[in-house]
This record gives C-alpha cells, structure tokens and sequence, in this order.
C-alpha cells in the first residue's frame, strides 16, 4: 500500500526479555530496550505477573518497583511488548538511529552523541557524552561555565579552548580562567580575573606582543658622578681608534662610591632589582673586581635625606688580561630598595668597588651597568 510521507522500516521491532536477579533492596532495574509506558510490558517476579503502574512504573528504560522484589537468582523477567517503528519523522525510543531535518524540545534532550550540519540551539540542558563537531561556532548566551573547544580535527589536547567558571558568557568576566592549550596539553594562555596570563611571550604577526615582566635599563657611566666623600673619578679615555670611553675610575687601594639616579616606570612592581657591571682597566692584570650596588626609593613630598638600603655585590670578574677588554659580571643577587618603594618613585643608587673582595691591581673602570627589574602592567596608562 502507499503511505503518506516517508515509508516505515520493513519490520517491526522484535518484543525483547530482559532477566533480573532481586536483591530484597533493589527497586531500580534498567532495561534493554525503551517501555513506551508501564502498560507495555509484562513484569514477572516469581513467576507471579505485576500490575502496571500500582506495582511498577516505567521511564524510557528504567524500571523501578514500588517494593523491592525478593532475593532469588533470575526471579524477576520482562517481557517488552512495544513494537513502535519510526516514521523518519521524530526520534523512537530503543532504535539506534533516527534522524530529523528539524526538531525542537521544550524539555531536556541527554544524546551519547550529537551530530549536526546546521545549528544546534539550547534554552535548557543539554548533555552530550560524545565527541561533538561544530563547523560553525559555539557560545553560551547566558553561562560560559564549561565550554572546550578542540582542534578542528576534533582530536584532544591539539589546539583545545577551555572557558571555565564564567559568568555571563564573555572571557573578560571569566571567574577562574579562559585556557588555550597547545598539542601537548599544557596551557599557552588563560584568563584570570580580567588579566591574560601566557606561558610564552605573544607574537603579533612578525612582532612581539609586550607584556609584563621582566626589563632592564641601561646606565652609562656619564649618568653617574662620584660621592663627595671617598668618590670614584668620571674621566674620558681617547683610545686611537673609534670609541673613546667614558668612565667612572675606581681606584685598586680603597673602597670608592659613585652614584646615580632613575625614575622607574609606573609599570614597575616596586620589588627587588639586580645588575650586571660592564668595566675595562689600562692594564694585563688578571685579578678580579667586586662591584656592590644599594638603592633607596622617595615618592614625592619624602625626605632626600635617607639612608641606602643594603649592598649587593655581584660575583666578582677577573680582567681578561689585556689592557682595554670588556668584562661584564654575573647578574647579582636580588637588591632590596629602602624606604618602601611606591609607583613612579625617584631612586637612588649608590654602585662601589670593594676593594677587600678583590685583587685587581689597577683603576677599575666601569662603563656602565645594566639594571634588571621587573613590571606587573604592559604599560604605564
């Protein structure tokens, strides 16, 4: 005969018996195939038929007793009547496949695994166990708690986008954090309050992305003047050929001082700085030179009138052995900056040889230093 609309399948489905063993305290049984109602199927316990829905009630595949049935082995059968076929139209509880051109829910839709060409919308619930592919893109209008985005090749920990704890769906109100992950699994970048921390420095195109961290300033020598007391001597030195050096001289018998000054930008985390040295010596000697460094901050309105904090020394350089040669130190240890620094503070540094810790026999003479310190902003708005 002809049918109006798509044919039904060439069979019925096949009544099935599922076979449960009681346990005097089980009431929750889970069938093999769906029970159109409680009326559908033919509850057996000991050999003994059950009246639907006074004592058994059905739920898709759930079959649950009002009162848990006796122990015994396999003293509980069911046989499942239902012989529903598909129409090509909507799902059928108990089939493998169906599938619709277009289906809407008012209610909660729970699928092992969910396959869509066009859009797939939600105003409730939806629970999917399996891998789901989406050629187009996936949003939450209202929470954000929970979304993974993998690969376009659907494959894990390739390239995967993890949006945890939000709270209205956008990255910027990410509660704890909005993740990118690289093949490896292993965080690139993430969301934390309104920040994006990286694992690496961002690039732009050809660029990098500037970010906090840690930078370093540069101070020449010609930056720098000796102390009144027991000062180090800015001179210049004509070499013969192109540079001729500017320099502050230390000298090989006594502790001298230099000092000077810098404003940090606001971007600065008011923490712990460091430095490397950068001196020559007219002279072949091998011995080696102890540089130490103390600073102390002052925020508008303070005292200039205030003690350094403590000296650090970098680890002591030995001359090369030829007169003139570069040498640079060994980054030094953290300095701490006295006077509890703020941001946008004016610093002062007070750099010294400290002639007991070496055995240069000759002036030492620093070029430069090079100051390490870290910020906590990408800029200084």
């Amino acid at each position: 005969m002809a049918y109006l609309g798509a044919s039904p399948p060439a069979v019925f489905s096949a009544p099935t018996k599922d076979v449960f063993s009681g346990d005097g305290s089980e009431t929750v049984f889970t069938l093999s195939k769906s029970a159109g109602s409680a009326a559908t199927i033919d509850v057996f316990v000991a050999n003994v038929r059950q009246e639907p829905d006074v004592a058994y009630t059905t739920s898709d595949r759930t079959l649950t007793f009002t009162s848990a049935p006796a122990s015994g082995s396999s003293n509980i059968y069911v046989i499942n009547n239902s012989t529903v076929i598909g129409n090509g139209l909507l799902p059928v509880p108990g089939r493998d496949s169906d599938s619709v051109t277009n289906f809407t829910s008012s209610g909660t839709i729970t699928a092992a695994a969910v396959t869509a060409s066009g859009a797939l919308t939600t105003t409730s619930t939806a629970t999917i166990g399996g891998d789901t592919k989406i050629s187009g893109n996936l949003r939450s209008d209202s929470s954000a708690d929970g979304i993974q985005i993998n690969s376009t090749d659907g494959s894990a920990n390739a390239g995967d986008l993890i949006l945890l704890d939000g709270t209205d769906g956008s990255a910027t109100n990410a509660g704890s954090s909005l993740l990118y992950e690289d093949e490896t699994g292993d965080p690139t970048a993430y969301f934390e309050g309104n920040n994006v921390n990286f694992s690496a420095v961002p690039t732009i195109t050809d660029g990098a992305l500037k970010s906090a961290g840690r930078e370093t300033i540069w101070v020449p020598a010609n930056a720098m003047y000796g102390n009144t007391t027991n000062g180090a001597e800015a001179a210049q030195t004509e070499l013969g050929n192109g540079p001729e050096l500017k320099h502050i001289a230390f000298d090989k018998d006594s502790d001298e001082f230099a000092q000077f000054a810098i404003s940090f930008p606001k971007s600065w985390n008011e923490g712990t700085v460091s430095f490397k040295a950068y001196f020559t010596g007219n002279s072949t000697n091998t011995g080696n030179v102890a540089f130490k460094l103390a600073g102390v901050g002052l925020a508008d309105g303070e005292l200039t009138n205030i003690a350094f904090g403590t000296a650090v020394q970098a680890e002591a350089k030995a001359h090369s052995g030829v007169a003139y040669n570069l040498n640079i130190t060994r980054e030094s240890g953290a300095i701490t900056i006295a006077g509890t620094p703020v941001a946008e503070e004016y610093v002062f540094f007070e750099i010294s040889r400290d002639v007991s810790e070496d055995n240069f026999s000759a002036d030492a003479l620093l070029l430069g230093i090079k100051l390490f310190f870290t910020t906590n902003a990408g800029n200084d708005a």
